[in-house]
């Protein structure tokens, strides 16, 4: 069920839908009558079921929204005129039934970055606050009854034939541009289907070196939203330094973060993982976990005693609290990729060590990969 149906977004949404024999389809729609279709066989037809949308007659929802397994709110701040409005958001959520497996609310950039230039001139009315708070019941309403859920943020959506090609996709909300009515509707079928986009949040923008591109195939979608796993916070293609090679530059570079004057505010337990390490933070206290590098070779393991100063180090490490996962990959292309990792219920994203993280690895790595710096 695409609540929104009626917008250019939903029509899409609809249209790329019924490409697939696996989906049953119902609009809810503003100007439709109530009650069911006569016969209300057009969506076993192939067709699309149009059910009314009145927000503020209670029993009249309730009937519209009765059956669905899937549902997609597209919001009137992303979908333009016929979308749900932010105030109608909690009415529809309520009255969605025990059968529902999975919801997405399409929204808008800028909702978690209200404070932000240029979010703040377009939430002078709290329009963007509103909003957020809209995508926060969708949220509770799914943690209490829908298996899964996900909150797909897009930019302006513009139409054309101009305009076809390619999107990219990101975790939270970290775009500010234009998104095609094309790309957004064949991203969001991928959410509806996609176990990587569970309980998942991410933004979604048209690259302007895109339009009037190829759509995009399944590879590609495999590897945009590979990037909500952990989620990922950083990705950099290599030139010249082979993805084996990264591997070790990564170790190194991880244990870095364990010397005098390097160490981050958080501290932190280095573990050697295929393809790279991981930065597991800490409550309190330092380690190292190696289980392959002969440590003694290593000079500054020498001044902490050799492997009996790591292991020493790592008997005396505090709680798990939360890590990132840095790896380098040979395909699709050669790269590096941070990515969040371990972040159980309760883990606090540790902001200034992640950002000091991924600064200085952007900047060492440019380095390495130019060959400027061995």
């Amino acid at each position: 069920m695409v609540a929104g149906g009626g917008t250019a977004l939903g029509r899409e949404l609809l249209k790329v839908l019924g490409q697939s024999r696996s989906w049953q389809l119902r609009s809810l729609e503003l100007d439709a009558p109530p009650g069911p279709p006569p016969g209300a066989a057009a969506a076993e037809a192939g067709g699309v079921e149009t059910r009314a949308f009145a927000p503020f007659a209670p029993s009249v929802l309730k009937q519209s929204v009765a059956g669905a397994a899937a549902v997609v709110v597209v919001s009137a701040a992303a979908g333009g005129k016929g979308g749900v409005e932010v105030e109608a958001v909690a009415r529809l959520v309520k009255q969605l039934g025990p059968g529902l497996r999975r919801l997405v609310f399409i929204s808008q950039h800028g909702t978690l970055r209200c404070g932000q230039l240029p979010f703040n001139l377009k939430n002078l009315l709290g329009q963007l606050d509103k909003l957020r708070a809209a995508e926060q019941e969708v949220t509770l309403k799914a943690t209490r009854d829908v298996p899964a859920h996900a909150i797909v943020r897009v930019g302006k959506l513009e139409d054309g034939p101009e305009t076809g090609g390619r999107i990219t996709l990101a975790p939270g909300d970290d775009f500010d541009g234009r998104t095609s009515l094309t790309g957004a509707a064949q991203a969001v079928a991928e959410v509806l289907s996609r176990p990587e986009a569970v309980n998942a949040s991410m933004s979604l923008v048209q690259p302007a070196d895109a339009y009037g591109g190829v759509a995009s195939g399944a590879d590609f979608w495999d590897d945009e939203f590979l990037k909500l796993v952990g989620p990922e916070l950083l990705r950099v293609p290599l030139q010249r330094v082979t993805a084996d090679e990264a591997v070790g530059w990564l170790r190194g570079f991880a244990k870095d973060f364990l010397r005098p004057g390097k160490k981050l505010t958080t501290p932190v337990e280095v573990v050697d993982i295929p393809g790279g390490a991981m930065l597991r933070f800490l409550k309190s206290g330092t380690g190292y976990d190696d289980e392959d590098e002969d440590l003694d070779d290593d000079p500054w393991a020498a001044k902490v005693g050799g492997a009996s100063g790591y292991a020493a180090a790592a008997a005396a490490a505090g709680k798990p609290d939360g890590a990132l996962r840095l790896v380098a990959e040979a395909a699709p292309f050669p790269r590096v990729r941070v990515c969040r990792d371990e972040m159980a219920p309760g883990v606090v994203v540790k902001e200034m060590s992640e950002a000091a993280v991924l600064t200085r690895l952007t900047k060492e790595l440019a380095e390495v990969d130019a060959g400027r710096k061995r």
